[in-house]
């Protein structure tokens, strides 16, 4: 029988298991919002912030509520715990409702969530397949009908026809972001000590760096939105300064500028936090120069390493003197430089103080530290499993604060020389430093950065060494039955789910 109504659909933000996360910046659920967009004008929203609010409020939730669907994502592996915990309360209160997942590791090994609190599994982009959903829902339709998915029967999964993602320019419906207002004064950027918009200009990447899951889950695609639709977004962010999180927002140079043009035609006094790589910076600096009269601030930058043997090895497809040259464009322009460093897990001490030579000398000030994570569901993910270099067997660690690969030096020693990064890094020396000789040097900036680590360290520590006790106590053969099955040695694939080979994704030609 066909729904008289507007079904409810409850979109949820799964919390991070505190135990493991130690810090991550606190943004607005955007996936929530673009999905409830989608279909704001079928159904009933409802958003729920499990990160800012308690599981008591969302038991209340549910019963008040009373949704249909319940719809929630994960993005690392390490949200797996509590987003089937959310989806097995939401069936406790209500057996009928329907728990609907998707996300990065939901697409990359939906075999994860195939559980009996879990109905459907949505597989690549939600924005499309939401909306058939919640249309197959209300019409009393099988979900067979639905692309994209691996949806339940009785103790069975099954998947439905593919929903191949395509490049190209992309389209978003306005956004309606009150549904998060009650939890609006928890999205905050920390080191700026101030509220922060977020959202995105692009989806997927047309990079094919070794260590990274975008271009995966993406299935090797690229698409933009409108530069229109984008100024117009930024133009009505709720706050001053907007995080642009996607990788890829100067990938294209005439897209960018074109962005660029409509925010001045529709005058947007913004400030803005993006991503951008070393070649896009040396080769295309115009861009970067024009940005910054526009608002630019800050850029997420992905150095990755300091020789070019080991962006080699990252198929990064960069090289150190470009890494070397795009840091003194960005000081040159006024641009402040958020470089991110792989720190391997062949790394000898000198590996650790070759890293921290070529910050110093180049007076790079906001440095970032990230350990080499084989994210689950990669091609890198199932040659670690394969060659067995995984050490660590809880997906609570894999948020890429830990290494959970075997290390070359015995990983308490590992852990120090990765300390000792952040520890140089907010030494009142290198302070002193940075300030006489770094034009981006800001002592807000600077300070609250130092805070945060000062504030990290000591609990990762704990964490730390909780994690080395799993991993020399951890009886794989005996335990491996009670693993996620993608973590189970017989758990392969070179077939992504309504995609092609992985062979076959490496090989798939850029996107300009």
């Amino acid at each position: 029988m066909n729904l008289s109504r507007k079904p409810k659909v409850l979109f949820v933000k799964p919390n991070y298991n505190k135990y493991y996360v130690t810090f991550l910046p606190d943004y607005e659920p955007l996936v929530c919002l673009l999905l409830g967009a989608c279909i704001e004008d079928i159904a009933e929203i409802n958003v729920f912030d499990r990160r800012f609010d308690t599981e008591e409020n969302l038991i209340k939730t549910i019963k008040e509520f009373k949704p249909d669907i319940l719809a929630t994502r994960t993005h690392t592996a390490g949200e797996i715990y509590t987003t089937l915990h959310i989806m097995e309360l939401a069936k406790k209160i209500n057996p009928n409702i329907l728990n609907l997942v998707g996300g990065q590791h939901a697409t990359l090994l939906p075999e994860d969530f195939q559980k009996p609190q879990v109905d459907l599994i949505c597989i690549g982009p939600g924005e499309v397949t939401m909306r058939e959903i919640v249309i197959a829902f209300s019409d009393n339709k099988d979900f067979s009908v639905v692309k994209g998915l691996s949806f339940r029967q009785g103790d069975s999964f099954f998947l439905t026809a593919p929903r191949c993602p395509e490049s190209g320019i992309i389209k978003w419906p306005h956004i309606n972001k009150s549904y998060a207002d009650k939890y609006r004064k928890h999205y905050f950027n920390t080191f700026l000590e101030q509220p922060v918009g977020f959202t995105l200009t692009s989806m997927g990447c047309p990079y094919r760096c070794k260590f990274c899951s975008l271009w995966v889950a993406a299935r090797g695609t690229y698409r933009r939105r409108t530069p229109e639709e984008i100024a117009l977004d930024l133009k009505n962010q709720p706050y001053d300064f907007v995080h642009i999180t996607d990788d890829n927002t100067f990938h294209n140079e005439e897209h960018a500028m074109e962005v660029l043009s409509y925010l001045k035609k529709y005058n947007v006094k913004k400030q803005y936090l993006a991503y951008a790589r070393v070649d896009t910076i040396v080769n295309k600096q115009h861009v970067f120069e024009a940005w910054k009269e526009v608002g630019l601030k800050e850029l997420v930058v992905g150095m990755e390493a300091c020789t070019d043997a080991h962006l080699v090895h990252l198929n990064k497809k960069t090289s150190q003197d470009e890494n070397a040259n795009a840091h003194q464009i960005l000081e040159k322009i006024g641009i402040r430089n958020y470089a991110h460093f792989i720190v391997m897990p062949d790394f000898e001490p000198s590996d650790f103080d070759r890293i921290w030579k070529f910050i110093d000398e180049m007076n790079i000030t906001y440095p970032v530290f990230v350990p080499f994570t084989p994210v689950p569901g990669t091609p890198l993910f199932f040659e670690a499993k394969e060659q067995k270099q995984l050490s660590s067997f809880h997906y609570g660690y894999y948020t890429l604060m830990y290494m959970v690969m075997k290390t070359k030096m015995p990983k308490v020693l590992f852990y120090k020389k990765y300390l000792e990064l952040y520890a140089k890094t907010a030494s009142t020396s290198t302070q002193k430093k940075r300030r006489l000789l770094s034009p981006t040097y800001d002592e807000k900036v600077f300070t609250a950065k130092g805070r945060v680590s000062k504030r990290f360290i000591p609990p990762f520590l704990y964490r730390m060494a909780g994690q080395i006790l799993h991993e020399n106590t951890f009886n794989y053969k005996k335990n491996e039955h009670k693993l996620p099955p993608s973590l189970r040695m017989d758990y392969k694939t070179d077939k992504y789910y309504h995609a092609a080979t992985v062979s076959e994704l490496k090989e798939i030609a850029k996107v300009d």
